[in-house]
């Protein structure tokens, strides 16, 4: 049989009926057989927050302290790495580049260029002539396997490989290996960091070593240094040895150049003028080039004068711009203003006859008159201007088109002379431009200078650079406490339990009659019932009946309740729910039952019972748990 208690309602004399056995079925939801607990779509206050912290507590502290042990101990037993750094100037390229399209160009430190001396500096010859020089081959810090490379090779590749190459061939592919290592190894501790805005590169390289992290530091950028001066003495006596080669073909070139240049001009009466930049000058285009320049200048003044000109047309003299600059004009202007003005004035005194203010309109005749007369005499000289510009502008297109005419005759006769002057120009700068820089390769042939400058040699480390403890530990206690929220968050998220009553009228679609606070056990009290029972009426019992969980106790409200107002004021809350849970009547009946023992039926039937009996109905309750009854023991019958 179920554990469950009845509490039947009865009123002063008679029984509540009015509601029925029923009262309480119309509201009751059918539920689906599955279904999942979502969330509330409400946003999470920071009380749910604190709630959910302070219940996963000990699974945050777990996963904290998990892997800060674990990085503390990786950090512990982490060997100490030193890095060494050298500082490098990389200054403007030397002149003698020996390309032929750089040897016109400016020297400059351009990107293109420090990039590429940036690669030759992580380069695998470079590494390799550094690691040939410290032998550093035989240190176990770069011939060592990685840990993913301890796996021994199976017998059958071993056997594969001796009879496909043979033992000497074996040999030559360890060594190979061992050469690939060691120069993996250096190249993964090297780095070439560049400064910013400047022409400095930084070289550094970490080892467990500090002296010798700073001999390779030195070692390789004195490589650097010396393996760009070798490279730039190739250089330039490759170039040296090109220019003399071209040089003289291009001095033959340019003699015959220059002798078919002048005999053309002879058989032909052409006279160009030399200026002082070189260039050949042709009066007739000098003067074609005037007359056009002139006539440009007339059409802007044209276009201006037939700018005013239109304005006349339409009529509105009083915008032109000569008006206003005629000073006469503005005299006028300025006195015909000032006689309405006293006109106005007078006018609202005396009638229109009144001689004063005849003697004020007649005046003001007047000087309209002569202002309109004015006006008219501006825009006429503005008529004439436009004329002008007119006549001038064709003026000169006539002249424009006869000096092009001439131009043309010559041009027809200029078109082969500056052919054979662009082959004259081009020989004669390509001529002077070889013979500048074969002196310039012969001079720095026997210097041994070098654009590359060591600023900051490389000293031993002192202290490592790895492992870094104080940011190693931070990061695991950020770690630790950001998996350790997130295992928090998650367990909440995947816990599926109902936590209150939003959760209950959201399931099941019933409303909450009331919350029934857990009322803790008094200080050296552990079972909490003497807080409201006296010593011979206190039981420590399971919501069964057999009294074997100290965490259920039973409190009756009618004993000492003043002590928890709280669990008093919450049962008359459950009252006034339940006689107001029907719109017509209250339930004459209610069944208190749970899912499982100790949940509070006992308590719960008990006290609702008492609540009501307090408001004078007579209550009759019922204990319908048949194998561990209880009631009665609460009661003391």
């Amino acid at each position: 049989m179920d554990d469950r208690n009845q509490v039947e309602l009865c009123g002063r004399g008679q029984r509540l009926e009015r509601g029925g056995s029923d009262a309480l079925n119309t509201r009751m939801v059918e539920l689906p057989d599955s279904y999942e607990i979502l969330e509330s779509d409400e946003a999470i206050d920071l009380r749910s927050y604190g709630r959910i912290l302070r219940k996963r507590l000990p699974s945050i502290l777990t996963v904290f302290f998990i892997l800060f042990t674990v990085i503390l101990i990786a950090t512990l037993k982490q060997r100490p790495v030193y890095r060494a750094q050298a500082l490098l100037e990389i200054q403007k390229e030397s002149p003698d580049i020996p390309t032929i399209k750089e040897l016109y160009e400016l020297d400059a430190v351009s990107d293109a260029y420090l990039r590429t001396q940036y690669s030759i500096l992580a380069s695998e010859s470079l590494a390799r002539r550094a690691i040939e020089q410290l032998r550093l081959e035989t240190l176990h810090e770069f011939n060592s396997r990685r840990w993913w490379q301890l796996w021994p090779e199976t017998s059958k590749s071993s056997t594969t490989q001796t009879f496909a190459v043979g033992p000497v061939a074996q040999g030559q592919v360890r060594d190979r290996e061992l050469s690939e290592r060691v120069l993996e190894r250096f190249q993964d501790r090297l780095t070439i960091d560049p400064v910013n805005r400047s022409r400095l590169v930084a070289v550094r390289f970490d080892s467990h070593d500090p002296q010798l992290a700073a001999r390779v530091v030195n070692t390789l950028a004195e490589d650097y240094v010396e393996q760009s001066l070798e490279a730039r003495w190739q250089a330039t006596q490759k170039a040296a040895e090109w220019l003399s080669q071209q040089l003289t073909g291009v001095k033959a070139r340019l003699e015959k150049s220059e002798d078919a240049l002048q005999s053309y001009a002879r058989r032909n009466g052409l006279i160009f003028l030399e200026t002082d930049k070189g260039a050949s000058l042709n009066v007739a285009n000098e003067r074609l080039q005037q007359l056009q320049e002139q006539l440009t200048k007339a059409q802007s003044e044209r276009y201006e004068k037939e700018a005013l000109y239109r304005l006349v047309q339409t009529g509105d003299s009083g915008a032109l711009p000569g008006v206003f600059d005629n000073k006469l004009i503005q005299d006028l202007s300025e006195r015909l203003a000032e006689l309405k003005r006293e006109h106005a004035q007078v006018s609202t005194t005396f009638n229109p006859d009144y001689p004063r203010v005849k003697e004020i309109q007649s005046q003001i005749d007047e000087i309209a008159a002569s202002l309109r007369e004015e006006r008219r005499r501006a825009a006429d000289r503005m008529v004439n201007d436009y004329s002008a510009a007119v006549r001038r502008e064709n003026l000169l297109w006539r002249a424009v088109d006869e000096q092009q005419k001439q131009v043309n005759l010559i041009a027809e006769k200029s078109v082969q002379y500056n052919i054979l002057k662009r082959e004259v120009d081009t020989n004669k700068q390509l001529y002077e431009g070889l013979l500048l820089q074969l002196k310039e390769a012969g001079v720095s042939a026997s210097l041994k200078a070098s654009n590359i400058r060591l600023v900051d040699s490389a000293q031993p480390p002192v202290k490592p650079v790895k492992p870094k403890t104080l940011l190693n530990l931070a990061v695991a206690m950020f770690l630790g406490l950001g998996l350790g929220l997130g295992t928090a968050l998650f367990q909440e998220r995947m816990d599926d339990t109902l936590k209150g009553d939003d959760d209950v009228e959201r399931l099941f679609g019933l409303p909450s009659l009331a919350l029934i606070p857990v009322v803790p056990p008094s200080n050296g009290d552990q079972h909490g019932i003497h807080r409201f029972l006296p010593p011979d009426k206190a039981f420590e019992l399971k919501g069964n009946g057999t009294g074997k969980d100290s965490r259920s106790c039973w409190h009756r409200i009618d004993r000492d309740g003043t002590q928890h107002g709280s669990l008093v004021e919450a049962f008359r809350s459950l009252r006034t729910s339940v006689l107001l849970s029907t719109p017509e009547r209250p339930p004459s009946s209610l069944l208190v039952t749970s899912t499982q023992p100790a949940e509070g039926k006992t308590t719960v039937a008990c006290n609702l019972a008492i609540s009501l009996g307090q408001l004078g109905h007579r209550v009759l309750l019922l204990d319908a748990d048949l194998r561990f009854p209880s009631l009665h023991k609460l009661f003391g019958t």
